[in-house]
């Protein structure tokens, strides 16, 4: 069963990684980048939904303990896959 309207995984990592249960932010895009190993921008635009979790990306997410690699990319298969089936059905 496909699940309705997934959330990108950049939402998640925001949740998990940049801000506490209420929102409040707890660390800054350039702390979790840096811990990442990965440029501060391109965090940004992940945690933004302008752009994908990489296998690069998940492994590293795995690394600082925030969930597996294998979760990092079905999360983001399930929402690349819900994105296309629902834009073909509005073409």
């Amino acid at each position: 069963m496909a699940m309705y309207n997934p959330s990108h995984p950049g939402r998640i990592i925001r949740q998990r990684l940049v801000e506490d249960e209420d929102g409040h932010k707890i660390n800054s895009i350039a702390v979790v980048a840096e811990r990442l190993g990965c440029h501060r921008n391109t965090l940004n635009r992940v945690i933004n939904g302008s752009a994908s979790v990489s296998p690069e990306m998940a492994l590293a997410l795995e690394q600082v303990g925030a969930g597996s690699a294998e979760f990092w990319l079905s999360m983001q298969a399930n929402y690349d896959l819900y994105q296309l089936r629902h834009n073909q059905g509005a073409a």
